[in-house]
């Protein structure tokens, strides 16, 4: 496969990591999106993490795999890739939502998140968190401690509009059912996914998606990366541990209350994050196929260059032409 690209500054020139890393996560979509609505999770799964794995494997980094929301075949928590000399901390989803691939369903995107060594946020590991995103507008206007109402409220105050005006996205979880009511009562509008720990909170955070906030309880490690890719959008994400074991509580320990910020979440210097769409949604277009290329469309992001790319990336088939 050979991929064109034009205008694009190259990572050697700028040393920009998440122009490398986009590599990645468009191989991860290609393998993938060729099983779309086929029925077969499984191996939308697999065939996302092995073309992760052999792309970073050609790629400039070598990587610790740190974060991993799901347990993964080709790039489980721990393993190192031997790619090039420039050495990261990797938070890896080859591909989030398999099943909506499988089922030929909006929202899967492949996602990518790189950081200097040591540079994620080394949180009590809890299997839940409670959280709230919102856009660069609203960086203040969220407390935990306050009722859901009255956070959507100074939301709207900071975009100019009317609560009803808000939409907010929420994972559509048994768990969820309460603050489904709460933002319902409040009156703003409610945008359901059916998977999206991740790409909620980017949509909430990215601007034109149609989401103004993402509300919920999610993963651990989908949360870390989220808010990776939140503070290289500007945008504000809070955070609370929610133990549900007495191992987990006593992990926690008097940091229960505890409220982290994105910068808490998200503390390194250094990052540099790839997404690309598998299926398509608000927040990216998903993988298209035409006569001898497929077309991939990606958010990258750097804190180090202060840079948010949209890249709309062709791939000429070299098999297709043989």
């Amino acid at each position: 496969m050979e991929q064109h690209r034009s205008g694009i500054p190259s990572f050697e020139a700028r040393g920009e990591l998440s122009l490398e890393l986009v590599h990645a996560t468009e191989a991860a979509a290609l393998a993938c999106a060729s099983l779309l609505g086929k029925g077969d999770p499984d191996g939308v799964s697999d065939a996302a993490g092995e073309a992760m794995r052999r792309a970073l494997e050609r790629s400039v980094v070598t990587g610790t795999v740190v974060l991993s929301p799901r347990q993964q075949a080709h790039l489980p928590q721990g393993a190192v890739i031997a790619g090039g000399e420039h050495a990261v901390d990797l938070g890896v989803y080859p591909v989030e939502g398999a099943s909506q691939v499988a089922r030929g369903h909006i929202n899967a995107v492949s996602l990518l998140v790189a950081v200097e060594s040591g540079g994620f946020a080394k949180l009590p590991a809890v299997s839940q968190v409670e959280k709230f995103v919102a856009g660069p507008r609203a960086r203040g206007a969220v407390d935990l401690d306050d009722p859901v109402a009255d956070n959507l409220r100074r939301i709207a105050f900071a975009h100019d509009v009317r609560v009803q005006d808000l939409t907010v996205a929420i994972l559509e979880r048994p768990r969820h059912q309460e603050i489904i009511g709460e933002v319902a009562a409040a009156g703003a509008r409610i945008r359901t996914l059916e998977e999206g720990d991740f790409a909620s909170a980017v949509m909430a955070a990215a601007g034109g998606t149609g989401i103004d906030a993402a509300i919920g309880i999610g993963d651990l490690h989908a949360t870390l990366i989220a808010a990776c890719a939140v503070r290289c959008l500007g945008g504000e994400f809070v955070a609370r541990l929610l133990p549900r074991t007495e191992d987990e509580r006593r992990l926690v320990g008097d940091q229960t209350s505890r409220v982290y910020g994105v910068a808490d979440l998200a503390p390194a210097a250094d990052i540099a994050v790839a997404i690309t769409g598998v299926t398509g949604g608000p927040l990216l277009p998903g993988v298209t196929f035409g006569s001898g290329f497929a077309e991939t469309s990606s958010l990258v992001m750097s804190t180090r260059q202060a840079t948010v790319r949209r890249l709309t990336t062709r791939h000429h088939l070299v098999a297709d032409r043989q």
